[in-house]
């Protein structure tokens, strides 16, 4: 799961040269040099506080990262004798200053405070280089703590090469922006880059997108990738009737990996920053199925809020995949169609019922399992998709095709925009009664209140799909110490205990795909102090049914 606050919002931005004297806070952006290190020069003028003591608010911890002061450098006040605390619990660096100033000039460098390659566990961090920079505004700005929410501000880019990209979450090769009234909540979810980006420009109903990238892709072309992005784009903005975005763009960085594939997205403000590891085990599809979800969330999990995150991540995230789905087969994105339909939800059974958790009730769904547990934060997506699965094809039948599931979407968007009402349970049971009215009540509380399995093998019949009746499921089979170095317990019915694995058997390397039933698990071992190579297949056999491929099934799903 990539950052789950995603903040889409269709802005009326305004990009003008206006006198700097009518903006409350104004930032100039250089890039500089020092001792052959790149650095972000950003000089800040704004309102002082009249009690004398003015305070700016910088995270030291944010979106999974800690030690982001480490970043800051050469931090200074101008023209003002220097006294600067800083409180890293807070977040707060402290200015004292003569009571009588009514503006403040301060300067601070950002810099990229790691070494080496780019890898996906830095991606959120400032990266600042002579080539290019990549930065998350809540990384790079700093505001006073005041009681106002919103400002005028200005953006300056100061000295940068005519052939320097500048682009940004507010707009694309613009050295001077104005942001009147700007909500600082939408500011700080900003991506910023500049440098050897290349910008791929295009329009969807006459709103501006774009693609913002750099480095010499492995797996495909920027232009197969802006494609994906304004065919998904444009219809989910069908789908929804929602064409109102004005700007939109993705930022997408490379990152060195030597095997397998990694991304990673964040949904922001009028964008979408993504860092993708750029080898061969990288492909086209990941990149549909990643625009496809995330930018989804621009209506279900944004707009279509929860009211309690963890407890209506059944929604959020399930609904949010199933429709990722059935979108990108209706659409035939990149090509994929009712095949792909029918292997994304054989591929969810299979993943949920793979769960040691999969019946546990929705009560148990709460921040500190969600946050903790593998198992816990995959288990709303596979339990929301085959619900919403469920729901779509049961109100299509009992209403003779007249209805769907995508019905009850628009009328919980219009119960969001029209009556600013948040996701509960209360209020989506009382939309989705309106097309399924006699079911509606039990079905809830039986499959995601009680977290019951749906009985698949019973509605595939009464569908009439031709489906396998049994497949096979990834089981590990065994369960590590918290330090992940010893065997606690093996499943004696397992392919881990056929292979020799016991409890207290300690490892010294492992290599675990996780989900992956074709990928062998990879265990150095030691037993009795002697090195030992344990290798096996993690499956099992289960009746999870699987819905066949073929002409029929495809007519019946509707693609």
């Amino acid at each position: 799961m990539f950052k789950r606050t995603v903040l889409f919002f269709a802005l009326i931005l305004a990009f003008s040269c206006q006198e700097k004297s009518q903006s409350n806070i104004v930032f100039s952006i250089s890039h500089v040099t020092e001792d052959s290190l790149s650095l972000l020069k950003i000089n800040m003028k704004f309102p002082a506080d009249s009690s004398g003591t003015t305070i700016l608010e910088f995270n030291n911890e944010a979106w999974g990262q800690k030690d982001l002061f480490n970043t800051l450098h050469n931090v200074q006040l101008i023209d003002v004798d220097d006294d600067i605390e800083k409180d890293l619990d807070s977040g707060w660096i402290i200015l004292k200053h003569p009571k009588n100033l009514k503006t403040l000039e301060f300067e601070y460098d950002l810099k990229q405070d790691f070494y080496g390659n780019l890898a996906t566990d830095k991606a959120y961090r400032p990266v600042i280089t002579e080539d290019y920079f990549h930065v998350f505004s809540h990384n790079l700005f700093m505001f006073p703590k005041t009681s106002k929410t919103n400002f005028d501000i200005t953006l300056d880019w100061i000295d940068f090469p005519e052939q320097y990209t500048i682009h940004n979450s507010f707009g694309s090769k613009k050295r001077n922006q104005f942001l009147e009234n700007m909500d600082v909540e939408l500011f700080e979810s900003a991506i910023f880059v500049g440098g050897d980006f290349r910008i791929l420009e295009d329009e969807i109903n006459g709103n501006a997108i774009s693609l913002a990238t750099r480095g010499e892709w492995v797996p495909f072309g920027e232009k197969e990738v802006m494609q994906v992005l304004k065919q998904t784009l444009k219809c989910q903005r069908d789908f929804w009737e929602d064409h109102s975005q004005e700007y939109f763009t993705v930022t997408m960085q490379p990152f060195f990996q030597e095997t397998g594939s990694s991304f990673q997205g964040t949904g922001l403000t009028n964008s979408f920053a993504t860092s993708v590891s750029n080898n061969d085990f990288t492909d086209i599809d990941q990149m549909v199925y990643l625009f496809n979800h995330e930018l989804m969330h621009n209506w279900i999990g944004n707009t279509i809020e929860n009211e309690n995150e963890e407890e209506q991540y059944w929604f959020s995230e399930g609904f949010t995949e199933y429709y990722t789905y059935k979108n990108v087969a209706k659409n035939k994105i990149k090509e994929l169609d009712g095949a792909f339909f029918i292997n994304s939800i054989n591929e969810t059974a299979k993943n949920l019922h793979s769960l040691s958790i999969k019946e546990v009730p929705n009560s148990e769904m709460n921040y500190e399992n969600f946050w903790s547990d593998y198992e816990y934060r995959k288990l709303p997506y596979y339990r929301g998709t085959l619900f919403a699965f469920y729901l779509d094809y049961s109100i299509q039948k009992d209403s003779n095709g007249k209805y769907s599931l995508d019905n009850v979407m628009k009328d919980l968007l219009k119960v969001a925009t029209d009556e600013n009402k948040k996701l509960n349970h209360t209020v989506f049971k009382s939309v989705l009664k309106k097309y399924f009215p006699n079911r509606t009540d039990t079905v809830f509380k039986e499959f995601i209140v009680d977290g019951k399995l749906l009985p698949l093998a019973d509605f595939y019949n009464e569908m009439k799909l031709e489906y396998e009746p049994t497949t096979q499921l990834f089981e590990l089979g065994f369960e590590l110490s918290e330090d992940g170095t010893q065997v606690d317990e093996v499943n004696k019915d397992s392919e881990a205990w056929k292979a020799g694995l016991r409890s207290g058997d300690k490892l010294y390397s492992r290599s675990i795909w996780y989900g992956n039933i074709s990928k062998k698990v990879e265990l150095g071992v030691l037993k009795e102090g002697n090195k030992v190579a344990i290798d096996f297949y993690p499956v099992k056999m289960a009746e999870v049914p699987q819905i066949q491929i073929s002409e029929e099934n495809t007519q019946i799903l509707g693609f």
